[in-house]
């Protein structure tokens, strides 16, 4: 149960608004048209190694994180910006309906962001828990039936272009940052075999949604301009229950955010205004539009997470392995 619960933490983290609404796999894989695909197979391998690397490590990057302001000022900076573009989709996503119901929503997810940073990792395992296994069902299914199974050509027009790669690294980073400090807490929790088995399948299953995305964007490369992409791909009332799963995934991620924003919030102001700033400033940062934070802040993020990784994790792992070495030589001689 442990291995199962914290592989939906996991897939809960990644997949938001922005892999749910096709936005960001288009911005970072399908636009490189048929060569996204091998992209998708490093990202695959990556996310595998990084998953791992991060829950076997999480001991030490947690308190590196709880002295390091540097780490805190980085990650909460990554988080708004994320936790930004989830309260956007939420809010594009419930703009046909009333007003009075829309902020009644938006009202409740708030509210249950504020309780995820009183509960912690307990409440956040829990909600996801109940919401991702549903999310991840129906996209698929969504996707079988958004799926040209007569005719599975894709056009080989796109050129191979080393920018795919490139966004492919950038992709793995911005997807790792948001959910590395979660993975040190969930690293806590788990045996050495059971973060093999949650960082292969998380990595596994990853793959073959984004795999299965991939192709059907790639089918339907008139679609690629709009602010979510795979919904634009629906009609009533498959688009209403797709809605509602993009909305999930909203919800989902920015449970997480808010989670991993919160932490980093009190190692460096303590207690005051944890919830101000966790909440209320990327609710205030939606307002530039989901399209546009997706757009314009998602690269700029993966690179503050160059930063974040490796002061929390790469420097402090090669400066132990070159002790370790170091020490060794010295006892040879």
């Amino acid at each position: 149960m442990k291995v199962f619960s914290a592989i939906l933490v996991i897939i809960g983290t990644v997949i938001g608004s922005g892999f749910m609404s096709g936005k960001e796999i288009v911005v970072f894989f399908s636009r490189f048209g048929v060569f996204s695909f091998p992209c998708i197979v490093i990202a695959f391998f990556l996310f595998w190694l990084l998953f791992n690397f991060f829950l076997k490590n999480g001991d030490k990057a947690d308190e590196k994180l709880k002295n390091s302001k540097f780490s805190n000022v980085i990650n909460f900076l990554i988080c708004t910006i994320l936790s930004s573009a989830m309260i956007a989709g939420c809010t594009e996503l419930l703009s046909p309906l009333p007003a009075l119901i829309r902020f009644f929503v938006l009202g409740v997810i708030l509210f249950f962001c504020f309780f995820i940073i009183k509960k912690g990792l307990g409440g956040l395992e829990k909600a996801n828990f109940l919401l991702v296994p549903v999310m991840v069902i129906v996209l698929i299914i969504g996707l079988i039936c958004a799926t040209n199974f007569s005719n599975m050509q894709i056009s080989m027009s796109t050129s191979f272009s080393s920018w795919g790669v490139f966004y492919c690294l950038l992709y793995v980073l911005l997807n790792t940052s948001n959910s590395c400090i979660v993975l040190a807490k969930l690293g806590k929790g788990l045996n050495k075999s059971q973060k093999a088995r949650v960082s292969f399948l998380s990595a596994l299953a990853l793959f073959v949604i984004l795999l299965f995305a991939n192709l059907v964007l790639l089918q339907n490369k008139d679609v690629f301009s709009q602010d979510m992409p795979l919904l634009s791909l629906f009609d009533r009332p498959w688009s209403i229950v797709m809605q509602a799963m993009i909305l999930l995934g909203c919800v989902t991620t920015l449970f997480s955010l808010v989670f991993a924003s919160s932490g980093s919030v009190r190692g460096l102001c303590r207690n005051n205004f944890v919830g101000v700033t966790s909440v209320i400033l990327p609710l205030v940062i939606s307002a530039g539009g989901f399209g546009n934070i997706v757009s314009l802040l998602y690269p700029l993020t993966s690179v503050l997470a160059v930063f974040l990784l490796c002061d929390l994790f790469f420097i402090p792992f090669f400066k132990r392995a070159y002790t370790k070495i170091h020490s060794a030589r010295k006892d040879t001689k």
